[in-house]
Order: structure tokens, then C-alpha cells, then sequence
């Protein structure tokens, strides 16, 4: 491994750095406004794109101002070309370039480092010999060593995307060479600092940042290199996930300090590079001015998360912005219990700063037998132990249960016996919850029901649900407001119990096709339609204090809805 002492002694803190493509931007106006967007994003590093035909003067100017400011500078160079044998040239012409610099300059003056961002990948030879290519980009990194060691000491810092830990020095797949050193794990050997670009716009979860680059960071602790996670600002149409683009400087900074969190007890963490300053500088004010409420709205308004994989794959984030343009507060969201705790902690915390209450979700016909109450069990104690282990913001709520046990043979063959369990089930739910916890219990429940009666017990099942939970979600499929058979008026029984009960109730309407009737849906109706009809609950229900908002049966339903 090749390095030097850093001329610029920087802040004690973690890197917090950008890539600077605009190599003039170093000579306009001396580069004070690149070194001012520095300042306002407080950047301690720049990677600056070098043009060897600038003066050494200009420089020499700009890395003196950029010191002052305790901001390091690196030589920023970088072709995909520079990867095949033969065409190196352009790669040692700039290491040299920066060697001679760096030793006719004052200690104020001099580049930090040479950094490489080669991306040999995007190559069409990648695609169809990589081994040749790879072979050919570890021997040209081989000579810049060879050369750099020669011609004096400097760091040479390169950018690595975290999937290149899936191939060798071969060239070949990790999976089918087991013999051969890991690509990623050769550069880390071989160099003092590894910028790993690991785009994507979620710290947690199987698609997020953090668990993406575990292997490196593991292997950096082991070689003695130090890394800097990197990630993108840049537009990224179809690739939205890759990127910070349209969704603020607030979520960028709060991935971020996730990140540096996570990774504090990796000795090879050593901070964060964006990419670039000038996309950085075009997203959104970290300040965003609260939405405001829409008119003839209750206070919440939500929906369900029914696919667990939408929020633990890419980090959720298309719900969010979902959610932001439809005003929405309040999400049930079903839980894939075999994902580690991390695969939640970004999208519940982005949701709370987002003003989104978040329930945790699950739920299957057979959970109203007595034989599965196990199922009940285990989903309460994976999320209490959530709770247990993240940060206040991170926390769910409470938990959602959706169980809608009269789609069960059972039903008509044996109804007594299933209600009876179903209801046991529900009492083992609100006191299981309810044991060191303050988590808020609830379940959904078809507005029928209020003529059903609970075996054994005074009161329907209704009123059982609505007295044992914290709140109710009536399932008031209809698609009209107003009515003998409108939404308002199948749930006003509900909303007598409750209001007796001092509970809350919520009233959920569909948006799923369905072929039970035409009144059942806003499927054919459509989303403005719907709009209009809940528009119309408050003051229908004004007299019942239980009426505490809507919620939209489903997201998947709702954000194909028709217009």
C-alpha cells in the first residue's frame, strides 16, 4: 500500500466529501464558489476533475484557499479506457502530473491524494469478456503503483461500486472461483482508500446501503484500508432508487447519519462522499414546508402496505412520496418477520419525520383458530423486540390485525366454535400487546358483524371488537357516502357502540376490483370519486366523536386507481 502524510490536517470528524467534475471551476473567480458550496454543505474533501493544461498557479491559488477552510483536495481523473492494456498512458501521464506538482508546492498547496473513478464496467468488453478486461485493469493499476512508488509517495484513492465484490482478480465470479482474490478485496490491499459507490437511497433493509456493503467493510477492517461510502444525487430515470434526486437534502442527511452510525465500529469507516456538488446543490432546501391539510378531511388518513417486500427491497421510499401527495398520515404495513430488525428502521423513521403514524401489520383467516395463536404470538413479539432495539423515531405504534376468519369453511359448517376462538385469539392479542408495552392494538372489522352475536356473551361481534381494542377499522365497503346502503350508513351502529365505549373507530373503504356488486368498489369509480365520497363523511358523522378518519383498501389498489 503507497501513501503520505496529509497535507491537510482536517477535521477530526468523518470525511464528508464530493465529487467535483467541473475541473474550471477551479479557476473561475479563483474557485470561491465552489469553495462557498463547500461551506454550505460542510464538505471537508473535493475529488476535483484536473485539467493538466490549467497553470500550476491556479492551483496552487485554489488548494491554499481550500486549506484555510480545512478542506483536502484530490486529483480527480478517470476513463473507462484507462482499464485496457495499452491505454494507460492517459492514467500515468496524470499520476506523474500530480507527483511533479506536489513536489514544487508550498505543504498548504499540494493534492491530498490522486483519485481514480475508471468504471471499466460500462465497457461493452465487460459485458462480453469481463475476465480479460478485469485482468487487464488490475495490471494497469499494478503500473500506476510501480510508477507512483518511484516518482514519490502519494495516496491514490479509487471508486469501487459495492457489487464488484462479486468478482475476481480473475475476472470470473466469486461464486465459481472460490481460488481467486475477490476484486474489491485486491484494490483494498492494494490501496490506503476505497470510495465505495454504493447508490442506493435507503440506509436499511436487503437493498440498503448498509447491509449492501457489509463484505467490504469487513474486508477494509481486515486490510487496514479505509473506506468512504458513496452516494448519488444525480437524476437516475428508471433507477430512481440508485438516487437522492427529487427527495431532498433532508433524507439525504438523515440516510447519512444512519450510515456513518451503523458502520462507527468498523475501523475502514471513514465518512461519506456525494456525488456530485453540483446535483447536490439542486436538490431541495433541507426545510420543506408542511402540506397543507386538505379541506372536509378527519384527522387520519391511510392506507395498507400488504406486499412486506415494497418497504425491506428498495427502502419504500415510491410509498412515501405516495403518501406525501395524497396527504397521508397513517399507514398499516404488513411485516415480513423473517427480515432483520434493520430491513424496517429507515422507512419507519422517514415515515415518522414525514408526519406518518405507522402500524405494524399481519393477519390470515386461520389466525381466528385457537391452534394458531402462535402466529398471533410471534408477530407480537418481533415487534415489541423491534422496539426494544431502535431509536424512538424508528418504533412502530402498534399492530394491525387482519384476520377475516368467515372466509373459513368453518364459517358455515361449525360458526359458533370459530367465533368463539377468533374472539379468545383477540383477547390474547390486546393482553399479550398490552404486557410492557404501550402499543396500540387494532384489527379490521366487516361492519356486518354488528348482527352477529358472540356466543356466550351479551353483546355482537361488533362490540366485542370494538370494547376488547384500542381501535376498530370498519370495513364499510360501499362506494357511495351518503344512502340507505352509503358508507355512513353501515357504520353508524359501529359508531354508537364506540362512542359509549370512548373508542376510536376508522372507516375503510376499497379500491380493489371486486365482482361482489357494484356498489362494493371505487375500482370502476374511480380516485376523484372516491375523494368526493369521503369528502362528504365528516359531516355526515359529525354527531359520533368515534369518527376518527379513513383509510384506503389498498396502496397497490390505490396508486393504479383510475383517476
Amino acid at each position: 500500500m503507497t501513501g503520505m502524510a496529509s497535507p491537510v490536517e482536517a477535521d477530526t470528524g468523518d470525511i464528508r466529501a464530493a465529487w467535483v467534475w467541473q475541473a474550471k471551476s477551479v479557476q473561475d473567480d479563483g474557485g470561491d464558489e465552489l469553495l462557498a458550496n463547500a461551506a454550505k454543505h460542510k464538505i471537508n474533501r473535493l475529488y476535483v476533475n484536473v485539467d493538466m493544461n490549467l497553470s500550476d498557479e491556479v492551483y496552487r491559488t485554489f488548494i491554499s484557499k481550500a486549506s484555510d477552510a480545512g478542506i483536502a483536495v484530490e486529483a480527480l481523473g478517470g476513463d473507462p479506457s484507462w482499464a485496457i492494456q495499452g491505454r494507460e498512458a492517459p492514467m500515468l501521464r496524470l499520476a506523474a502530473w500530480v507527483s511533479d506538482y506536489n513536489q514544487g508546492a508550498a505543504a498548504e498547496e499540494r493534492f491530498d491524494a490522486i483519485h481514480l473513478d475508471i468504471k471499466p464496467y460500462v465497457l461493452p468488453a465487460w459485458k462480453d469478456d469481463s475476465e480479460s478486461l478485469v485482468q487487464s485493469w488490475v495490471a494497469n493499476m499494478k503500473l500506476l503503483l510501480e510508477q507512483v512508488e518511484a516518482n514519490g509517495a502519494i495516496d491514490i484513492n479509487v471508486d469501487l461500486p459495492f457489487w464488484l465484490d462479486s468478482y475476481t482478480i480473475a475476472g470470473t465470479k466469486t461464486t465459481d472461483d472460490t481460488d481467486n482474490l475477490p476484486l474489491s478485496r485486491w484494490f483494498m490491499e492494494q490501496f490506503n482508500h476505497v470510495t465505495l459507490l454504493a447508490y442506493r437511497d435507503n440506509a436499511q433493509g436487503n437493498n440498503g446501503i448498509i447491509q449492501l456493503i457489509e463484505q467490504e467493510m469487513n474486508w477494509a477492517d481486515a486490510s487496514g484500508a479505509s473506506v468512504t461510502v458513496g452516494v448519488n444525487t444525480k437524476p437516475m430515470p428508471g433507477e430512481e432508487f440508485t438516487t437522492f434526486a427529487g427527495k431532498g437534502a433532508a433524507q439525504l442527511e438523515s440516510v447519512l447519519a444512519e450510515v456513518a452510525e451503523s458502520l462507527r465500529n468498523h475501523a475502514s469507516y471513514a465518512g461519506s462522499a456525494v456525488h456530485d456538488i453540483v446535483y447536490w446543490g439542486q436538490l431541495e432546501p433541507e426545510e420543506q414546508p408542511v402540506p397543507e391539510k386538505p379541506t372536509l378531511q378527519p384527522e387520519i388518513r391511510g392506507t395498507y402496505i400488504w406486499e412486506a417486500s415494497q418497504v425491506t427491497d428498495d427502502g419504500g421510499q415510491h410509498i412515501l412520496e405516495f403518501a406525501a401527495a395524497q396527504h397521508i398520515n397513517f399507514l398499516y404495513v404488513r411485516l415480513d418477520l423473517d427480515q432483520p430488525y434493520s430491513s424496517y428502521r429507515s422507512f419507519v423513521k422517514r415515515a415518522q419525520a414525514q408526519g406518518i403514524e405507522i402500524h405494524a401489520m399481519g393477519g390470515h383467516p386461520i389466525w381466528g383458530r385457537s391452534e394458531n395463536r402462535p402466529r398471533i404470538e410471534r408477530l407480537i413479539n418481533y415487534v415489541k423486540n423491534y422496539n426494544a432495539e431502535v431509536e424512538p423515531e424508528e418504533r412502530f405504534k402498534g399492530i394491525h390485525l387482519d384476520i377475516e376468519p368467515y372466509t373459513l369453511p368453518e364459517w358455515n359448517s361449525d360458526r359458533d366454535a370459530l367465533l368463539t376462538e377468533w374472539a379468545a385469539n383477540i383477547s390474547f392479542f390486546q393482553e399479550e400487546t398490552k404486557k410492557d408495552s404501550s402499543l396500540e392494538t387494532s384489527a379490521d372489522l366487516a361492519v356486518w358483524l354488528d348482527s352477529s352475536p358472540l356466543p356466550g356473551q351479551d353483546m355482537s361481534v361488533s362490540e366485542f371488537m370494538i370494547r376488547t381494542l384500542d381501535h376498530v377499522s370498519l370495513m364499510a365497503f360501499r362506494n357511495t357516502a351518503e344512502g340507505s346502503n352509503g358508507i355512513a350508513a353501515v357504520v353508524r351502529q359501529e359508531m354508537e357502540i364506540a362512542d359509549r365505549l370512548g373508542k376510536p373507530l376508522l372507516i375503510s373503504v376499497e379500491m380493489k376490483e371486486n365482482h361482489e356488486g357494484a356498489h362494493i368498489s371505487f375500482y370502476e369509480k374511480g380516485a376523484a370519486e372516491m375523494e368526493q365520497q369521503l369528502a362528504k363523511l365528516p359531516e355526515l358523522l359529525k354527531a359520533y366523536e368515534a369518527y376518527q378518519g379513513n383509510m384506503v383498501h389498498a396502496y397497490d389498489y390505490w396508486i393504479n386507481a383510475k383517476p
